[in-house]
């Protein structure tokens, strides 16, 4: 993490314990480019939102005077506030989904965690310079795309249309890049860098042997690359994909909801349009019996049913598969896909994916070689 790069940071820390607030600054003192401002309620807080320019929010929900699900409430409500990442200070998981619906941004538990206290302040600081900067381009590009807009010349009207394709483009790659650099801190933490790009790898080979352009696969193995982003709010690994409880399924479904959420924040490219579907559909079944919303058939995205496929048949495959924590051998592995296709996957793309499985065993492995 390059904080340098980041310029001077103002961390808001509301919380009414002293010694709470105490103990951030203490864990993040070495960082000399972070200001501390304390408040010791939502009132307080408000207050200093409205008198100064804050980077990010650390709020806890139990305070006096103004609790957190009301000053959250009050953040969200205004407009000027809302390039501002909110961070709620809980360790209640059944809170999370009614605070997401209020606009939270993340969630950190105590006893705080240096490496994790830097990661998720440093990942939306970052992200929310992006958006500052991105949002200042497209303002100064309608601007000039208003004054340009009264010249007649033909050829001038190309210009503005190509600057605005150059501009669009560089802000795709901008995401790309900073999406991924967040999901590599997550998978850093859960071990699993090589298990999210050989699943990325494998959904762009499918994708264009169902006829998908080159262009369209790359956007398609970007957005695999930060599938599980959302599980940046969870304080512990994503549970097994093949043998979670009800309770597993939560998880998951807070973690769905938080990716999409912090996708649904970004300028909306080709890329952010593929990945909210990769990213809230990839957990759906053919027969509806997934989650989050129970879709089914037609109602999943195509990009989705890839990621789905790909990532089933690599966690069989691996040495911390998924299913009855054994790995399975190639013929055990054919089996299984083709017993949940028309059920967990569609059976058109099981059907193209197993007439091509000795392919997909070969890439697996060149894949794994690779990255070894």
């Amino acid at each position: 993490m390059k904080w340098n790069l980041l310029g001077n940071i103002n961390l808001l820390i509301v919380d009414d314990d002293p010694f709470n607030r105490q103990l951030v600054i203490n864990l993040l003192g070495k960082r000399e480019n972070i200001h501390f401002i304390e408040a010791e309620n939502g009132k307080e807080a408000l207050e200093v939102l409205e008198k100064n320019n804050i980077d990010m929010v650390l709020l806890d929900l139990h305070m006096p005077v103004m609790d957190g699900y009301e000053t959250l409430k009050a953040i969200k409500h205004e407009v000027k506030y809302d390039l501002i990442p909110v961070a709620i200070v809980t360790t209640d998981e059944e809170e999370m989904n009614k605070l997401y619906s209020l606009g939270a941004d993340d969630f950190i538990s105590k006893p705080f965690k240096l490496s994790e206290l830097e990661s998720r302040i440093y990942a939306h600081i970052e992200k929310s310079q992006y958006r500052k900067k991105y949002n200042e381009l497209s303002k100064d590009n309608i601007q000039k795309s208003l004054i340009e807009s009264n010249e007649k010349v033909s050829d001038d009207t190309k210009k503005i249309e190509t600057k605005k394709s150059y501009d669009l483009e560089f802000i795709e790659n901008s995401q790309k890049e900073i999406f991924y650099s967040m999901a590599k801190i997550l998978s850093y933490r859960n071990k699993n860098l090589n298990d999210i790009q050989i699943v990325a790898l494998l959904s762009k080979a499918l994708s264009l042997l169902m006829g998908y352009s080159k262009d369209q696969a790359n956007t398609i193995y970007n957005a695999t690359l930060i599938r599980e982003i959302g599980a940046i709010s969870i304080n512990k690994k994503l549970p097994p994909l093949y043998s979670f409880s009800d309770s597993d399924r939560e998880i998951y479904t807070t973690s769905i909801l938080s990716g999409y959420q912090l996708l649904n924040s970004a300028i909306e490219t080709n890329f952010i349009k593929v990945a909210k579907r990769v990213i809230l559909q990839s957990k759906e079944y053919f027969d509806g019996s997934g989650f989050p919303k129970q879709r089914k058939d037609s109602e999943i995205h195509n990009v989705a049913y890839i990621v789905s496929l790909t990532e089933a048949f690599n966690a069989l495959l691996s040495q911390e598969s998924y299913l009855n924590h054994k790995i399975h051998t190639p013929q055990e592995t054919y089996e299984v896909l083709k017993a949940n296709s028309g059920l967990r996957f569609h059976p058109k793309i099981t059907k193209l994916f197993l007439n091509h499985f000795e392919y997909f065993i070969e890439l697996r492995e060149k894949i794994v070689k690779q990255n070894i």
